[in-house]
């Protein structure tokens, strides 16, 4: 007799390894499928880490999921004793006048979070590793910092399976649809399952099973420089964000190992194959990308180290996309993480199993609809 799985996860990524745990924790016979068996660098977790920030500069839509997402990733830490979460500060950079930092104060604001806010000579005393210009001003988030990602996910996938969770990796889904009596069919080169729902969390490949979904794929790459010991975390240096001038923003980690990871968070390149996706160093701008920052903020950095390509999958408005499939029942999907979506999978994750239940939401969702754009 076919099993029929409370719930079948597609994609074990990011928000689709949190979903079969928390999944599994409520007492849900659940499936986990995915194209590789992860943590793997085909998708956009890869890379180490993943900044968490509270008070965020994306908008105040975002706050009430962040630190709910905290709280779950703080739960567990402690739940499985391992480090998944540093809380080394974020401190935010950018021009006084920035909508960037305007929305991370009225979030503050609103939520009531910490923050300090120094002018640029404050600032660059207190952290002489930045050189910011009088224009500018910095913001602390000190209950923020960073999350190891590859570790976080593996960590989730461990953990489902120990409470019972079933594992189809190496496995490419071909399609998702509905049966009889509201079921989910999942077609795969590996056989069929059925499950009573469904949550379809692929990242940048999305299309390949909603094809008339609005993302596009981007191109991304993140680099390591060597460092001086006070970028360390050992040296209190904090994670970062910074917005240029020109808007353009970058985010960067405490050194490790002598190695400092920083990336820009626009540009890259637009793509649709998988083919697309070359590696690090492939294309000239790869290795030159940071170079405003390092003119203008960041002075004392070293030389270009390593680095690896990955993948956005880029809404319209760079928010979210958390629904139900359109004509389709029991079949949700999370998309467009558009680069900042890592912080939240946990709680993502749990929004997920509670939608598969029909229970009540506890945040507001209708900003992420996908009718926004239609």
């Amino acid at each position: 007799m076919t099993k029929i799985y409370d719930l079948i996860v597609i994609g074990t990524g990011s928000v689709g390894s949190s979903t079969g745990y928390y999944a599994a924790k409520r007492g849900l016979s659940v499936l986990e499928i995915d194209a590789g068996t992860p943590p793997h660098s085909d998708g956009s977790h890869h890379g180490e880490t993943r900044i968490i920030r509270h008070a965020y500069g994306e908008g105040s839509s975002y706050v009430p999921l962040v630190l709910r997402a905290q709280e779950l990733w703080h739960d567990l830490k402690s739940e499985t004793d391992v480090d998944l979460f540093h809380e080394t500060g974020v401190l935010n950079i950018a021009p006084k006048q920035s909508d960037f930092l305007g929305n991370i104060i009225s979030s503050a604001q609103k939520y009531d979070l910490p923050i300090n806010i120094y002018d640029a000579v404050s600032a660059n005393k207190k952290w002489p590793q930045f050189t910011l210009p009088e224009h500018f001003k910095a913001i602390l988030e000190k209950n923020s910092g960073y999350l190891k990602s590859e570790l976080a996910i593996d960590t989730y996938i461990k953990e489902a399976k120990r409470l019972g969770v079933d594992e189809q990796f190496n496995t490419k889904v071909i399609s998702v649809n509905n049966i009889d009596n509201d079921l989910v069919s999942v077609v795969t080169n590996a056989g069929t399952f059925i499950g009573k729902s469904a949550v379809i969390t692929v990242g940048t490949w999305v299309k390949d099973l909603i094809p008339n979904i609005p993302i596009q794929p981007v191109r991304k790459v993140v680099s390591w420089f060597e460092a001086p010991e006070q970028f360390s975390e050992n040296a209190h240096f904090p994670a970062f964000t910074i917005q240029l001038d020109d808007k353009v923003q970058y985010y960067g980690f405490p050194a490790n190992n002598g190695l400092i990871k920083i990336g820009r968070h626009q540009g890259g390149q637009k793509i649709k194959t998988r083919e697309e996706r070359l590696s690090f160093g492939a294309l000239t701008e790869d290795k030159i990308e940071i170079l405003p920052l390092f003119d203008n903020i960041l002075t004392t950095v070293g030389e270009l180290n390593h680095g690896v390509a990955c993948t956005y999958d880029l809404s319209p408005d760079e928010d979210f996309i958390i629904d139900d499939l359109p004509g389709k029942r029991n079949i949700q999907f999370v998309t467009g993480l558009s680069g900042h979506g890592f912080k939240f999978a946990s709680v993502l994750g749990e929004i997920l199993v509670a939608k598969s239940l029909k229970e009540t939401i506890d945040f507001d969702l209708s900003p992420f609809l996908l009718s926004r754009f239609q």
